[in-house]
């Protein structure tokens, strides 16, 4: 191989990328425009829908649906959330999660049977030791698995941005099953 295959080998393997670089930067403003409008992320095989999960979770029979479970919820608790969702939809679906598991941690804590936990167990974990001190349902540990699932959604894909409408209702949902495990730590 001498210099000129060298060159045109060269030119021909940065073509495409530079091409694409170059489309890139030309069309920037476009694109920023439509950066809102993205719902769909593809992060390997992983392909988010939060906004579709959420609302899919919300209208399936796993949803609190009786009106006693949403009057006990701490108010001042939701409405900081949801003020933190209009400002950081990111933040306010974690914030919400670690309230949810700490709420569950300590109504673990309370099962009479045991006394104090004797071990760690794992946020995966967690619903199906809820379910053997008898507090909580197995409507309710899908409901736990649904909501944590979407968490690391959010925590763990890059770009994804949920919008304010899907956080609060990701809030509504965990705030019931809360609240329930908050009254079985006391």
């Amino acid at each position: 191989m001498n210099g000129l295959e060298f060159t045109a080998s060269i030119v021909e393997s940065l073509a495409w990328p530079v091409a694409s670089i170059f489309l890139v930067l030309l069309l920037k403003d476009e694109i920023v425009k439509l950066a809102p409008f993205i719902k769909r992320l593809k992060a390997g095989p992983l392909e988010a829908e939060f906004e579709r999960d959420v609302r899919e979770l919300k209208e399936s029979e796993l949803a609190p649906q009786d009106a006693a479970s949403s009057r006990i919820v701490d108010t001042a608790s939701k409405t900081f959330l949801f003020q933190l969702a209009e400002l950081h939809p990111r933040s306010a679906v974690l914030e919400t999660w670690v309230r949810l598991e700490a709420a569950a941690r300590a109504a673990l804590l309370q099962d009479k049977t045991k006394g104090p936990m004797a071990s760690y167990v794992s946020a995966a974990r967690l619903a199906e030791s809820l379910v053997k001190a008898g507090v909580i349902d197995q409507s309710e540990v899908t409901l736990y698995h649904e909501l944590r699932r979407l968490r690391n959604d959010v925590a763990h894909l890059i770009g994804l941005e949920p919008t304010q409408e899907a956080v609060r209702s990701y809030i509504e949902l965990a705030s019931p099953l809360q609240s329930r495990l908050e009254g079985k730590a006391r």
